[in-house]
């Protein structure tokens, strides 16, 4: 019998609309990889005991918020959105 993969912390499951990431068997949800990302970034700053270091947390949360960014453009534009349409839209309030 073949059992659902979930996530190894949360148990969430695909069928529940987790997406999950899977490697030899195990797997983790974006929401648990992503709350442990930024507990290590937290981390990460608090350890650096040079400038260099905090230079290199710096440095990789950089890249990763323009990874991010990309992504959500690519989003956008294969919904049909532009940057200038995005930006000239007013603000919502989140409910």
């Amino acid at each position: 019998m073949s059992r659902a993969l979930a996530c190894h912390f949360c148990l969430s499951t695909l069928a529940q609309g987790a997406p999950l990431l899977e490697r030899n068997g195990a797997a983790i949800c974006k929401t648990c990889a992503d709350a442990f990302s930024a507990e290590f970034t937290e981390r990460a700053w608090a350890m650096a005991s040079s400038l260099d270091e905090q230079l290199d947390v710096l440095l990789v949360e950089s890249q990763r918020a323009l990874q991010h960014s990309a992504v959500l453009a690519e989003r956008a534009r294969g919904c049909g959105l532009s940057l200038a349409d995005l930006t000239a839209m007013p603000p919502r309030t989140l409910s």
